[in-house]
């Protein structure tokens, strides 16, 4: 138990795999937020504002328009920053820093979000990983020359850390509902009465399609697709362990996160970025390097037959 506990967090990995999460997942934040203004929470009236427990021990507030445009302004620059893998570290922790205030600023309004704040614990993640190591500008212009890093441990423990931390979100949103109201989620007419009131504008975000209104009419349909959601989000922590449930939960999840999108409105791009950090990039560079060079051995022998030809 043990050696397997140590291979799941340390098994030897290449710095490419963690290289190429690092890019996807802050050029992504760095795209989706890049419109995003943050400095209009300056503006709304400060009877409204009731600081999150978190907020009010540090206490942090609103800052003023200008100052707050500036913050937004050098968050998006540091996304861009750790995207590349220029000074990583640093642009990491800014990202960590400046993400957790204006991520969390909408929070002291009245409503606690819950699709952004996957965000800060990822960037927690990377802040502390060595995910400049390799595809970024730091090797280029300071290990010109130098040998690739090793495989190691270093690059496969902030993967591992951020599966365990969507098991968690994953298995407490389908526990919660569980506690909450029973089975009841799931053999109530619960989840047609939503697919029906995203309709009215209760989200910032309206359906995409006006299929959910259709499919509300179907009430067994409605309580089969309700009791796949909760079970999928029980199931989640199953695709640490099972290699096998690992390919049909986190797909699944996936699946459901883009329907929700399609038939309710709420977006979660930001958690649905974050699957990149499922994807075995070790095992797709291990067979691309395999096909280049079953290319190369085979050169001769197509050489051979032109000739002869």
């Amino acid at each position: 138990m043990r050696a397997r506990w140590n291979a799941f967090w340390f098994a030897p990995a290449s710095p490419l795999g963690l290289a190429l999460c690092r890019i996807v997942f802050y050029g992504g934040l760095a795209l989706g937020f890049a419109g995003t203004p943050f400095a209009d929470w300056a503006d709304v009236a400060p009877v409204f504002w009731r600081p999150t427990w978190s907020f009010a021990a540090l206490g942090l507030g609103v800052l003023p328009p200008a100052p707050l445009a500036i913050v937004a302004w050098t968050w998006k620059l540091a996304l861009v920053a750790a995207c590349v893998g220029l000074a990583t570290r640093l642009s990491t922790i800014t990202s960590l820093l400046l993400g957790y205030y204006l991520l969390g600023l909408p929070n002291g309004f009245g409503k606690i979000h819950h699709h952004d704040a996957i965000v800060v614990f990822v960037c927690a993640i990377l802040a502390l990983a060595r995910s400049g190591d390799a595809l970024s500008l730091d090797r280029a212009l300071r290990a010109r020359g130098a040998a690739a890093s090793a495989p190691s441990g270093e690059y496969t423990w902030p993967l591992r850390m951020v599966w365990v931390l969507m098991a968690l979100l994953f298995f407490g949103a389908g526990a919660s509902k569980l506690r909450a109201s029973g089975l009841d989620w799931v053999l109530s007419d619960h989840l047609a009465i939503v697919l029906v009131q995203g309709h009215y504008h209760v989200n910032d975000v309206v359906p995409a399609t006006t299929f959910g209104l259709g499919l509300a009419r179907h009430r067994w349909v409605c309580r089969a697709l309700a009791a796949t959601v909760l079970g999928a989000e029980l199931a989640y922590p199953l695709a640490l362990v099972s290699r096998s449930a690992r390919r049909v939960i986190v797909p699944g999840v996936l699946l459901m996160q883009i329907g929700i999108r399609i038939l309710l409105g709420p977006s979660f791009g930001t958690w649905m970025l974050c699957n990149v950090f499922w994807v075995p990039w070790d095992a797709l560079l291990a067979r691309r390097r395999g096909d280049a060079e079953r290319g190369r051995a085979d050169q001769p022998r197509v050489a051979a037959l032109r000739a002869a030809s």
